[in-house]
């Protein structure tokens, strides 16, 4: 077994590796370090994992410049703008720019003039100057990186102004001019001295120092304890300070109004000192509640999010001078993550000791709270006394802990507890004993006690451990919950609620952003994402560091708007799902349709980027439906140098690998065999009916004795049929060598709309257990599991054996959650609200046959998101806006109807009926 990720990510994507001393992973992102390691198996049990081993992708040749523009222009000279490519390494690191123009009108003979810009010069614009008064240029922009040079942009039109007035008129528009220059020049004059006699009468006004000067720093960004840690954010001019937050508080809807951006730094998240940008903090329209989910799923992909995060406030945007005293440089784990004056916490002085007042710690606000969050580092060696005094002296009683001690070969944080319950560690003057340690979600809960002298107090810390080490987490759901414990144990507090991570920013300013965001939310039902961010980066630098966290808060904060609580007891499954089918209240709907559109909105498709090796040329006769293709991170790549692709996914399950497929074509059924015999699932489940008028569908095995399908000969060993079920032995065998022997259960039994449920669930959970029963043996097992797509029966089976995992290891079950999380690994994986009723209809079966107690649930209970979904539009709409499927990296799917290219004779579908959005969908590209 291969496992690979890209450096520094989790989780490891998996591949099973044919016996042999080499082998090729592809379908690789471009120009990234892969961390890789190896083990050995076979069929009983598999060896620890090898050392790692780091691989890097070579470069390629850079996408070009978009949003290239002309932003003014004089009588001598034009500017052009233009924006990084997302992101801006994405095939390599971008070296230049080459600008071309070409005069177009009076039309000259002449080749294109050039001109270069240095990536590490590039300032959003460039001027081009001694150009000729009123004269019309046409101008492009190229890229190049370390593997050569972009495509040219498109062309853009740019014309130079005619010179200004002459004759005349001109003196006398001149001494106008001038006049109206004086007298302003008096006005202004006044207004400061003015403005001057009133501060010196008013001292209090000069404390506020974060609205008088800049801090005159250019230092590099070295860390401190050997880690390197870059600020992922635009650096601002110093030489301009910044006007306070301007964020709006209305308390009427209004419709969301985006500013568009003139162009993007999106080169400057490497936190280099050079960097600077001198635009004035911009503002947004907060969103109507009802609207965000429509807002978000629209933007999720496209360039919103990036506009957004950098017009966000650079850092060192105000003085730091208390944290950049030389008595003060070991108590900052990072050199440039440092507090502002104006709004760090200050520790009493300890014995008239100078600087004894000094921890890198921030006041951050929420929305109606100006301290209602302290955001830390994780304190280091020279600062752990500091730490506990700090929380001492807020009277802090909930910390909340968003890093690992150590990642990678990096340590993000001191251990500033003790080892178990019962020991005791001595910080200056604060000794601090754990009392408890348990788990939370994510993580783990611990209860200490602090004493200083003859009183004490209690302290309780939440430690999430899921976040990985780089980027964000896979799924919401965990964080989220992790958020709600802390907020429930911090209770009603006017202290502040610690949240620290390393640096105390990145990870920290995704937490606070989520929780104060849905708090606001909830209270005026408008969201302000990009206004909170706004206001807390100008309390501490680099808050919400990088590009990808901006975007997760706003995923997250919808997912906790529309999020209610999921988790059912089994004991009270039968009541729940009573209540399910009742009506929602709005709109007539019910709560089962009311959480399955929330499921949609939580997971619409991924863009064309996500399933690009479906997308090519070649392999668009492989996919029975456009619109069902696997991701990159987790497909199936078969063993094959002609090819690697087949239209499957795997998928880590509680107890078993799933491998999810269609129903074999004509033309893909060797593929099939290749990925059987390359990965030995133990199981291969058949969920669709196999229709001698459907030509679509290739039966895979023979009826007896053996077939040959390309390389692979199949053997039908046994064949038993009960009830709704066929099981067969069946043997593959590659070149008369490798072979593999696989127990395959066909079901029969699938309910048919409108027909009985219960029955169907009935035959469903008898395939489970023949399954199950046959598995027993196993610690660890794969099943591939198939129908016309590969996800919707497989999404129902799939999700159904999860959940009867779930009930086996804890009493409840909550299938919400567990097709969301399958989701994430497979797109549309249970397709229509009859599919996902099923699957409750499945549990409840289980249930009753497992003689499970059954009591009434308190009504009170049922308690449901408070954003009521605008579905004015069709709710099967992909929200995604993908308007270049080139972006992918292949040539964009482009199918007459749902087929791709499928014999002519198969009988036309019947129309699809109301009730159901069926698998096989249109997709538009």
């Amino acid at each position: 077994m291969i496992y690979y990720a890209s450096t520094g990510l989790t989780p490891l994507n998996s591949l099973m590796a044919p016996n042999t001393s080499s082998y090729t992973i592809r379908e690789l992102d471009t120009y990234l370090d892969y961390t890789i390691q190896l083990t050995a198996s076979n069929k009983d049990e598999e060896s620890d994992r090898s050392s790692e081993i780091i691989g890097k992708t070579i470069e390629e040749v850079a996408p070009s410049p978009i949003n290239v523009a002309i932003p003014r222009s004089t009588t001598s000279s034009f500017t052009v703008s233009w924006s990084t490519p997302l992101p801006s390494n994405i095939n390599g690191d971008i070296q230049k720019y080459i600008i071309r123009f070409k005069q177009t009108d009076p039309v000259v003979d002449g080749d294109y003039k050039s001109e270069e810009v240095l990536n590490s010069a590039f300032e959003e614009e460039h001027t081009v100057v001694d150009l000729t008064a009123k004269t019309s240029y046409s101008v492009q922009v190229q890229t190049v990186n370390g593997a050569g040079s972009s495509n040219w942009s498109e062309p853009v039109n740019a014309k130079t102004i005619q010179s200004g007035p002459v004759g005349p008129i001109a003196p006398a528009a001149g001494g106008a001019v001038g006049a109206i220059l004086i007298i302003l020049i008096i006005i202004i004059v006044v207004i400061i001295v003015f403005k001057r006699r009133r501060n010196d009468s008013n001292p209090s006004k000069k404390e506020n120092i974060e609205d008088q000067f800049q801090a005159p720093v250019n230092f590099q960004d070295t860390p401190l304890e050997g880690n390197n840690y870059s600020g992922h954010a635009s650096v601002s001019n110093r030489d301009q300070t910044p006007s306070r937050s301007t964020r709006p508080k209305p308390h009427v809807a209004v419709k969301p109004v985006v500013r568009q951006t003139k162009s993007l730094d999106l080169d400057s998240t490497d936190g280099s000192p050079d960097r600077s940008s001198s635009k004035p903090l911009g503002t947004r329209q907060p969103i109507p509640l009802a609207q965000f989910p429509a807002f978000v799923n629209k933007n999720r992909h496209t360039a919103l999010y990036s506009e957004e995060f950098h017009d966000l406030p650079g850092p060192d945007i105000y003085p730091q001078t208390v944290a950049r005293e030389e008595i003060n440089f070991t108590k900052n784990r990072y050199k440039n993550i440092l507090p502002y004056d104006s709004a760090r916490v200050k520790l009493e002085v300890i014995d008239d000791i100078p600087h004894s007042d000094y921890f890198n710690a921030s006041y951050i606000p929420s929305f109606d709270n100006d301290k209602a969050y302290i955001a830390s580092q994780g304190p280091n060696k020279a600062s752990m006394d500091d730490f506990w005094r700090m929380v001492w002296q807020e009277n802090v009683t909930t910390i909340a802990m968003v890093t690992k001690l150590k990642e990678g070969d990096k340590i993000k944080c001191g251990k500033y507890w003790p080892n178990v319950p019962g020991d005791l560690v001595k910080f200056g003057n604060i000794k601090v004993e754990l009392e408890s340690l348990e788990a939370c979600t994510g993580g783990v809960k611990r209860k200490m006690t602090l004493r200083k002298g003859d009183d004490y107090r209690t302290v309780t810390q939440f430690h999430f451990t899921e976040w990985p080490d780089k980027g964000v987490p896979k799924h919401t759901s965990s964080l989220l919950k992790f958020i709600m414990e802390v907020k429930a144990d911090h209770g009603q507090y006017t202290h502040p609620l610690i949240i620290h991570c390393s640096a105390g920013v990145g990870r920290t300013g995704v937490v606070i952003s989520i929780d104060s965001v849905v708090a606001h939310a909830k209270t005026t039902r408008m969201v302000d994402v990009f206004n909170f961010v706004t206001n807390i980066r100008q309390k501490r630098p680099y808050m919400v560091q990088t590009q990808e966290q901006y975007a997760f808060i706003y995923g997250a904060v919808l997912e906790d708007l529309l999020w209610r609580n999921t988790l059912i007891p089994v004991v009270h499954f039968t009541d729940h799902l009573q209540d399910l089918h009742s009506s929602g209240g709005g709109r007539g709907r019910s709560k089962m349709t009311k959480e399955f559109q929330t499921l949609k909105s939580l997971c619409p498709d991924p863009p064309a980027s996500q399933t690009r090796s479906g997308r090519t040329r070649d392999n668009h006769p492989k996919n029975r439906y456009g619109n069902n293709l696997p991701l990159q991170r987790n497909r199936v790549m078969l063993d094959s140098p002609d090819h690697d692709y087949i239209n499957a996914s795997q998928m880590k399950g509680i107890h078993c690998t799933f491998m999810t497929t269609q129903m074999p074509l004509p033309t893909t059924v060797s593929d099939f065999w290749s990925m059987v015999i390359d990965n030995k699932p133990s199981t291969v489940v058949m969920l669709n009916d196999k229709s001698q008028n459907d030509k679509s569908c290739a039966q895979y095995w023979p009826d007896a004795d053996s077939a040959q399908f390309g390389s692979y000969s199949v053997s039908t060993l046994s064949t038993s049929s009960d009830g709704d079920m066929t099981t067969r032995q069946l043997k593959v065998t590659r070149n008369s060598k490798t072979s593999h022997t696989v127990t395959q259960y066909q079901f029969h039994g699938w309910p048919k709309h409108g027909s009985d449920q219960q029955l169907g669930a009935r035959s469903l959970i008898k395939l489970i257990r023949a399954i199950k029963g046959s598995t027993n043996s196993k610690k660890e097992f794969s099943i591939l599991v198939h129908c016309l797509s590969g996800a919707g029966r497989t999404g129902v089976f799939c999700t159904a054996m999860e959940c009867i995992a779930q009930i086996a290891e804890g009493d409840s079950v909550d299938i919400f959650q567990t097709v969301k999380i399958l989701r994430a690994d497979r797109m549309q994986f249970v397709q229509t609200e009859e599919e996902y009723a099923f699957v409750y209809d499945v549990i409840r079966e289980y249930l009753h046959t497992e003689n499970y107690e059954q009591l009434p649930y308190p009504i009170e209970d049922h308690t449901y998101g408070n954003v009521e979904i605008d579905y004015t539009l069709d709710p099967e709409e992909n929200p995604y806006e993908v308007t270049d499927p080139q972006e992918a990296g292949a040539t964009a799917l482009v199918y007459g109807n749902v087929e791709t290219g499928r014999s002519q004779d198969r009988p036309k579908p019947k129309p699809q009926q109301s009730y159901s959005v069926y698998e096989n969908f249109a997709f538009d590209s």
